[in-house]
């Protein structure tokens, strides 16, 4: 019997039973990465895609028979807070505002749709560079303006002289991209 019992302790050894224990691998690696790519922050969207008000470009006031011409700028007023990376490429686009027509930008005198102003919106001071309608400018960014970008907005009036009194609008959406 003593026999038997050793040959059934080796069948049950070879079959895993009595087998020895195995070995694995317990550490390993694995790469981490993230990658900071250049771009802007516009502060007080807080998620919603708009940045409210940017500023006014204000002609002043003058008499109903002028016909000076009138310069305006944004840049005074400007409301936002635009951070940029240095050397980003940064590009703005502007609508028609309320009251285009015939590929021109125009300032209203409430709903009187004939008592209208045309004006130029320009991206210097000087107006002689202009926004066309639905065009974009590039606004240069580096590290001197990086952290507080001003949008060039600038703008130009001649009055046509024998306008109605009052206050004359128009609203613009600025799109920015990069």
């Amino acid at each position: 019997m003593r026999w038997s019992l050793a040959a059934f302790l080796a069948v049950v050894a070879s079959e895993g039973g009595l087998s020895s224990p195995a070995f694995a691998e317990t550490s390993a690696q694995f790469d981490v990465a993230a990658e900071i790519v250049a771009g802007c922050l516009v502060d007080g969207l807080g998620g919603s895609g708009h940045a409210g008000m940017i500023g006014t470009l204000d002609f002043g006031s003058d008499s109903t028979f002028s016909t000076a011409t009138h310069s305006a700028a944004t840049t005074a007023s400007q409301a936002i807070r635009l951070r940029c990376t240095p050397g980003v490429a940064l590009s703005m686009n502007v609508d028609g505002g309320a009251h285009a027509a015939s590929g021109m930008r125009h300032l209203q005198l409430g709903a009187d749709s004939a008592a209208r102003i045309a004006y130029a919106l320009c991206s210097d001071a000087g107006c002689s560079e202009p926004i066309a309608i639905g065009g974009s400018a590039a606004i240069t960014v580096d590290g001197a303006n990086s952290e507080d970008v001003l949008l060039p907005l600038y703008a130009s009036l001649t009055l046509p002289g024998a306008l109605p009194p009052g206050t004359y609008t128009d609203t613009l959406t600025v799109t920015l991209t990069w």
